[in-house]
């Protein structure tokens, strides 16, 4: 078993900056393991040259969702004798020397005679995942993405995979619950930064509304059926053990939801939407989103101006 993590990046129709991470994380880690998810022929070049470039390349039948791509590689990488993986999105930038912090992070943890966590960069994407230091001079992240992620193995083996029936959306909010409610909380390593494109910012057409900034942060919009039938899932499992956290994270979420539906055209699609999510997490159910829903979240738009574009 080596002591170098492997790196575990997730794809779906990637372009050449997949290629670019590679390069970049290579160097780092015991090895590449990406996992396409369902791109079909579209990523067949792009794949094949990260191939070329020494990545191990899973590619998936069907789009199964971040969860499953995140596993499957997630056991490619322990099959290799790995005892860490570190994982990424297709979007993400690991500067030089980004894994050797994580590790070195790790092997401090290990030698205070602490458990293993899973470990995250202080900044993702120009946003801290952590507040304040705790008694013990460490950085207990909160709301921390999975891309950037330090995950020992032993950590896998006692809290398990990444929640599969999640599909995309909070996927990583339920893993870092998950591992604080068995004593294995998610840390920031200070200081460490990692760059992402953290979806599309877009600017809002038509009069100002109070309370309703005017450059906004959006996703695709079939991503918001997950994000409330997520919410509701995962408030159900983890209010009981972490009221503050929920109250919190939920009340932050309903007014986001208020901002992305009054933003979409048609509204009344993107409540729908927003509506058969959260009915969904209620009755309990998980998986890929409804056919009609898909169809549904194809015919709406957002009545906004593209930045950057």
């Amino acid at each position: 078993m080596t002591d170098l993590p492997a790196a575990v990046i997730t794809s779906y129709r990637p372009g050449a900056d997949l290629l670019r991470i590679v390069e970049a994380i290579a160097p780092q880690v015991h090895a590449v393991v990406i996992v396409d998810d369902g791109s079909g022929a579209a990523a067949h070049d792009v794949l094949e040259a990260a191939e070329a470039r020494g990545a191990r390349v899973i590619r998936l039948g069907q789009n199964s969702g971040i969860a499953a791509a995140l596993n499957h590689g997630i056991r490619a990488a322990f099959d290799l004798g790995v005892d860490a993986v570190v994982t990424f999105d297709q979007d993400s930038f690991p500067p030089e020397g980004f894994v050797a912090a994580l590790s070195r992070a790790r092997d401090q943890r290990r030698a205070a005679g602490r458990r293993s966590s899973p470990l995250v960069p202080e900044v993702f994407a120009g946003v801290r995942q952590a507040a304040r230091f705790d008694r013990g001079g460490e950085l207990p992240a909160r709301g921390a993405i999975q891309s950037g992620m330090l995950v020992p193995r032993d950590v896998i083996d006692d809290v398990g995979m990444m929640r599969e029936d999640l599909f995309i959306d909070l996927v990583d909010t339920e893993f870092e619950l998950r591992c604080r409610a068995a004593g294995r909380p998610v840390m920031a390593v200070p200081g460490l930064s990692l760059g992402h494109a953290l979806g599309a910012r877009y600017i809002r057409r038509g009069p100002a509304i109070p309370g309703i900034p005017r450059v906004l942060t959006l996703s695709a919009p079939f991503r918001y059926y997950y994000r409330a039938r997520n919410r509701v899932l995962i408030d159900r499992a983890y209010v009981r053990r972490f009221p503050l956290r929920i109250i919190r994270d939920s009340v932050i979420d309903r007014v986001y939801f208020r901002v992305v539906r009054s933003t979409a055209e048609p509204a009344a699609g993107m409540k729908e939407i927003l509506r058969e999510g959260r009915r969904a997490g209620r009755r309990g159910d998980g998986g890929r989103m409804p056919e009609r829903l898909q169809a549904a979240a194809e015919r709406v738009t957002w009545a906004a101006e593209r930045v950057g574009d």
